[in-house]
C-alpha cells in the first residue's frame, strides 16, 4: 500500500485549557483534494498550522511526505497558503513571482522559466507589470497560487483560500487546482464552503475541534438512520415546534418557505404522513435526496444537542 503523502494521527492540541483539536486522524495520498469542512472556530486553521509545522502538537504525530511535518527539509516540497497569503501589494505581478523564486534559492534559468508556465497557466500572462493592488479579487487569488506553486510543491496546505471571491473566479480557481492535482500533488483544503467542499475527493467534518465523519462528498451525503423529507405548504414553518415532538423526528431546519426534516428510518414513511395530514391536510412531503450541507447541518445539530450520528 503507499503511504498517504500527509498523515495526521491522534492529533490533539488546545489553548491553554481550551481544547481545539482532539483525536484527530486523517490521510490524504498524492493526487488528492482532501477538504477539512467546518465553520468558522472549528479549528481548520489550527489544523493547517500545525500540518506546516507552526505550531507543535500536544499529542498524536503529523507526516507529510515521509517527515516529520516540522522538518525544515520540507519547507521546499510544501506550499502553505494562510487566509490573508503574504502577497507583496506593493510590487508587480512579475516582481511577486520573482520574490518567491529567489526565497526557494531557484537558479535563474529555471525561476524564469518556471514563472513563464505559471503566468500562462494562470491567465495572468500580459498582466506582469500590474501591482497586485490593483489586481481584482479574483486574480490577486491566482496569484497567490502561482506564487505557491513556485517551488513546485509535492503538498499543499490551502486555507479557505476563496473567501471573498466571486463564484466565476473561484471556478476559475478550482480548474486551476484540479490542474495541479493531476500532477499529483496531495492537497489539505480548509474550507466552510459546501459548494467547495463537494469538489473534493474526500471531506472530513470538522466540529468542536473532532473529525467523526469521513470519507466521499457521496459517502457522507448517505444515511442508514435517517431519511431527509421536504415538508412543504403554506403553514409549514409554522408546523417546526409540532413536528419536532413526533417520535419519528430526529431534526427540522426550515429553509425558505419549506421545512427539510430528518426522520428515523425505524418508522415507515406512511406513518409520518398519515401523522402529517391529521395535522394538516394542506401539508405535502417530499423524499429529498440530502446534500453534503444537509449532512453537514444534521451533524452540527446533534453535536449540540449532545446527539450521536448514525
Amino acid at each position: 500500500m503507499t503511504a498517504a503523502a500527509i498523515e495526521i494521527t491522534e492529533l490533539r492540541f488546545a489553548y491553554g485549557e481550551q481544547p481545539v483539536l482532539e483525536r484527530v486522524v486523517l490521510q490524504v495520498a498524492a493526487g488528492e483534494i482532501y477538504g477539512v469542512v467546518g465553520a468558522d472556530g472549528a479549528g481548520k486553521t489550527t489544523l493547517l498550522q500545525l500540518a506546516v509545522g507552526q505550531l507543535p502538537p500536544q499529542a498524536g504525530r503529523i507526516t507529510v511526505l515521509g517527515r516529520d511535518a516540522a522538518d525544515p527539509a520540507l519547507r521546499d516540497e510544501i506550499a502553505y497558503m494562510p487566509q490573508g497569503f503574504g502577497l507583496y501589494r506593493d510590487l508587480s505581478v512579475q516582481e511577486n513571482l520573482a520574490f518567491f523564486a529567489d526565497l526557494h534559492d531557484l537558479a535563474r534559468a529555471v525561476a524564469r522559466s518556471r514563472i513563464a508556465d505559471l503566468l500562462d497557466r494562470t491567465g495572468l500572462a500580459g498582466f506582469e507589470d500590474r501591482r497586485a493592488a490593483n489586481l481584482s479579487g479574483g486574480m490577486m487569488q491566482k496569484l497567490a497560487l502561482a506564487c505557491a506553486l513556485v517551488s513546485q510543491p509535492k503538498a499543499m496546505f490551502l486555507d479557505e483560500p476563496t473567501t471573498g471571491v466571486d463564484p466565476v473566479s473561484r471556478r476559475a480557481f478550482w480548474r486551476l487546482l484540479n490542474g495541479v492535482r493531476a500532477e499529483g500533488v496531495a492537497i489539505l483544503y480548509a474550507t466552510a464552503n459546501m459548494d467547495e467542499a463537494e469538489r473534493c475527493a474526500r471531506v472530513g467534518l470538522l466540529n468542536a475541534g473532532r473529525l467523526d465523519r469521513q470519507g466521499t462528498p457521496l459517502e457522507l451525503t448517505r444515511n442508514a438512520h435517517a431519511q431527509l423529507i421536504g415538508v412543504s405548504g403554506a403553514t409549514a414553518r409554522q408546523r417546526h415546534q409540532a413536528l419536532l415532538a413526533w417520535p419519528m423526528v430526529q431534526l427540522a431546519f426550515p429553509v425558505g418557505r419549506q421545512l427539510r426534516v430528518w426522520l428515523d428510518r425505524e418508522w415507515p414513511l406512511v406513518e409520518f404522513q398519515s401523522r402529517l395530514q391529521a395535522l394538516d391536510s394542506g401539508l405535502e412531503i417530499l423524499p429529498l435526496s440530502p446534500t453534503l450541507q444537509d449532512a453537514a447541518l444534521r451533524e452540527l445539530a446533534l453535536a449540540e444537542i449532545g446527539g450521536h450520528a448514525g
